[in-house]
């Protein structure tokens, strides 16, 4: 037994510890990208539970402003649409937030759908939208229920 030991005969072959060394690099670099995307995840949820009543205030708001509603809160008048200069609303309304908003109405009569956003600002991926019903007012006599969707992200 002793001279299994004390035996200094042994063989090393050279780069045995490489393959370890290897396993033990990619191991570190996958647990790095997990903890990276778990981070990434927990931001993007904090900032939707964090400002989802900002959006829906917002959308609030929107549906309020006489420049969308030709004076009806709550309707949103097409013609007062058309009219709409963008830059103004988000002069108005941006302040804190970039943000874009959409009116939707579908029915089997008319659909209607605008979209509403500056042309300077690019879309963020990460955002919070919210949505409240709406009436969208076609004419003096045509009016169909609808969404208006506001959609707020970081300056």
């Amino acid at each position: 037994m002793s001279s299994f030991i004390n035996d200094e005969k042994g063989i090393i072959e050279p780069y045995t510890e490489l393959p370890a060394m290897a396993l033990a690099v990619v191991g570190f670099i996958v647990f790095i990208a997990v903890l990276t995307q778990a981070h990434m995840a927990y931001q993007e949820k904090s900032f939707i539970a964090g400002h989802y009543q900002d959006a829906a205030n917002l959308a609030q708001k929107l549906s309020k402003d006489s420049a969308l509603t030709g004076g009806s809160p709550g309707v949103i008048d097409s013609v007062e649409l058309e009219k709409l200069d963008p830059a103004e609303i988000f002069r108005q309304y941006g302040s804190y937030y970039n943000f874009m908003f959409k009116i939707d109405s579908n029915s089997e009569n008319r659909a209607y759908n605008i979209v509403i956003k500056s042309p300077d600002l690019r879309e963020s991926k990460m955002g919070v939208s919210a949505s409240i019903p709406v009436t969208v007012r076609f004419n003096d006599v045509e009016e169909q229920p609808g969404t208006l969707t506001v959609k707020i992200w970081r300056k």
